[in-house]
C-alpha cells in the first residue's frame, strides 16, 4: 500500500514537470530558438526521472498505463491553463488593466501546441498499447 502511494506520489511529480515542458514551449524567448529547447529539454530530465521512479517504485506494474495517465494529465493542465492565457489575453478589461500586456511571453503557439500533441500522443499510445495487452490477457482466459 505504501509502495502504491509513493509510486502515485512520483507519477504526480513526473506529471508536473510535464506540465512546466508544455507551458515552457509557450514561451516566446527572445534569443536565439535553440536557446529555448536547451530549457525545455532540461526540465525534461527530472520530468522523466520522475515517470521512471515512479514506474520503479511499483515494480514496473501496469508502467504503460500510469505513465500515459500522467502525459495526459500534465498535458491537459497545460491546455486549461493556455486557454485562460488566451482568454485573458482577449479580455478588453484585462488590456485595461496592464496595458503592456505582462502575457506577451506566452505566444509561440506553434511550438507550443507541437510539443503538447508529441506528448499527448506518446500518452495515448502508451495507454493504448496497454489496453491492447489487457484485452489479450482476457481474451485468453475465456
Amino acid at each position: 500500500m505504501i509502495r502504491k502511494i509513493i509510486s502515485v506520489f512520483f507519477y504526480v511529480l513526473g506529471g508536473f514537470f510535464v506540465y512546466m515542458v508544455c507551458l515552457l514551449a509557450f514561451s516566446n524567448i527572445q534569443a536565439d530558438g535553440v536557446h529555448k529547447f536547451v530549457i525545455i529539454g532540461v526540465f525534461s530530465v527530472p520530468a522523466l526521472f520522475f515517470l521512471f521512479l515512479g514506474a520503479a517504485t511499483y515494480r514496473f506494474q501496469k508502467w504503460k498505463s500510469s505513465i500515459g495517465i500522467a502525459l495526459l494529465s500534465g498535458v491537459s493542465i497545460n491546455l486549461l491553463v493556455i486557454v485562460m492565457f488566451i482568454s485573458l489575453q482577449l479580455s478588453s478589461e484585462f488590456n485595461e488593466m496592464y496595458p503592456n500586456n505582462q502575457m506577451d511571453t506566452f505566444n509561440d503557439y506553434i511550438s507550443g501546441f507541437a510539443v503538447m500533441m508529441v506528448l499527448a500522443a506518446l500518452g495515448l499510445f502508451l495507454l493504448l498499447n496497454n489496453q491492447s495487452k489487457v484485452d489479450e490477457a482476457h481474451i485468453g482466459l475465456d
